[in-house]
């Protein structure tokens, strides 16, 4: 947390000089072109100039960046050397069995408001799920503008989305999902889901969780990624965090994860949860049936 306070006051007071600079250089141009207008006695053009370059400067001064943002204590970076260690322990354990699935078809998501659809986009291209529709050129492939059947893409810009939401996207993209809000199940649920679907390499199946990020002490409020490995031993998770402009993926205490799921979300009075999903039977019947023409 100092770490990140101080690393926050860096930037505030590098900002801080930026518009100050900015600042300075609009009002020695604003004096230029004030004069310039001045010596035509044309009042009106005077007025447009001011008033332009005020809004110019409002925008400087208003505008704010960041890159990244250092992962809290808790958190262990997937590329830390520590975070090494524990991913070659929990792949010789057979625990890292999604994270092939999903490292695949990691993706960044490409609005601030899309890590739902980014972290979909991602499970249902490793489910290997086919969306019957193109996305550039000949190829078929899930990217997140293409996830709209259950709510405007506009509104998931805007607002992102919810749980429900969430569900049924997926399954009207061809995934069969089982959604868990946090209290409809147990810790001890939760930890055999992700035992069970960590080192299922015969059944191909994907885990998504839907947390607070205030309950992993990370900035910002809720969040969707896929859940790409277990380290049994430690009880760690690792999240495939699909902000990775902000995050990168690592190891997070399950239970600390099962706590950050529990809040209520505000925009549905309702806690958030996990998804395990996997191709719909009624597209794998159907896939079948395909091969078994080509066969023919």
């Amino acid at each position: 947390v100092s770490t990140q306070s101080t690393g926050v006051s860096f930037y505030r007071a590098f900002s801080s000089q930026q518009l100050e600079l900015k600042r300075t250089n609009l009002m020695k141009n604003s004096e230029t072109n004030v004069k310039e207008t001045s010596s035509s006695s044309n009042s009106i053009a005077q007025s447009v100039c001011k008033n332009n370059l005020i809004a110019q400067l409002k925008a400087e001064t208003e505008q704010v960046s960041f890159y990244r943002r250092p992962l809290p204590p808790e958190c262990i970076s997937f590329s830390s050397k520590e975070g090494k260690t524990l991913f070659l322990a929990a792949l010789m354990q057979g625990h890292m069995e999604s994270y092939f699935r999903l490292a695949e078809n990691f993706i960044t998501q490409q609005e601030p408001a899309y890590c739902g659809l980014a972290a979909l986009a991602m499970s249902l291209n490793a489910l290997h799920i086919d969306p019957k529709r193109l996305w550039k050129g000949p190829w078929r492939w899930f990217s997140e503008d293409m996830l709209n059947c259950c709510v405007p893409i506009e509104t998931v810009k805007a607002k992102g989305l919810t749980f429900d939401e969430f569900a049924c996207l997926a399954k009207c993209s061809g995934a069969s999902v089982s959604a868990f809000r946090a209290t409809e199940t147990t810790l001890q649920d939760f930890r055999r889901v992700v035992t069970e679907v960590s080192a299922s390499p015969e059944k191909e199946k994907v885990l998504v969780a839907t947390y607070s990020r205030k309950g992993l002490k990370q900035t910002g409020e809720g969040h969707f990624s896929p859940i790409g490995g277990y380290h049994p031993e430690r009880d760690l998770v690792l999240i495939m965090d699909v902000a990775r402009f902000k995050y990168g993926a690592h190891w997070v205490p399950l239970e600390t994860l099962w706590e950050a799921m529990k809040p209520i979300d505000p925009s549905t009075l309702k806690p958030r949860g996990f998804f395990i999903m996997e191709k719909s039977l009624e597209l794998e019947h159907d896939e079948q049936v395909v091969r078994e023409g080509e066969r023919k």
